[in-house]
């Protein structure tokens, strides 16, 4: 049998979890989007995309290509786990939000670039992976 105060505490102590989920889950998108921007400078450096194949050859046909497709699958993948888990707690969802938001961004420029080889979509995929850091950086220090 529990009592009052021990049902309170169990009350306090979930909300509290949540936010330490959040915040740990911003942590990770804000590092996978270290590793992302890193990676992605080596690809931009050291790799050259074929002309005339097709797009998911062309993604997997370098290691370090590979590398930077699947770091920003998982970094999709954190993205949207912020937003929901925000969204549950009801705070910093508008931080979030703009994380995604420019995930996908970055996502979308990529996917150009790898058709084109455009210098514009490259830079829009370093500019929108800049302000999904500071998004994620904001709702870390929102949630502190």
């Amino acid at each position: 049998m529990t009592t009052r105060t021990q049902q309170h505490h169990t009350q306090a102590a979930t909300p509290s979890r949540r936010l330490a989920a959040l915040r740990g889950n911003c942590m990770g998108a804000a590092v996978l989007l270290i590793i992302q921007f890193a990676v992605g400078t080596a690809v931009n450096l050291y790799v050259t995309l074929p002309d005339h194949k097709a797009f998911f050859s062309t993604l997997f046909g370098s290691a370090l290509l590979a590398a930077h497709v699947i770091v920003a699958l998982l970094l999709l993948g954190a993205a949207i786990s912020a937003l929901a888990r925000a969204i549950r707690a009801r705070r910093a969802i508008v931080p979030t939000a703009i994380g995604l938001a420019a995930v996908l961004a970055a996502v979308t420029a990529g996917a150009a670039f790898t058709n084109t080889q455009n210098n514009g979509a490259s830079l829009a995929m370093a500019l929108a992976a800049a302000a999904a850091m500071v998004s994620y950086l904001a709702a870390i220090y929102h949630l502190r």
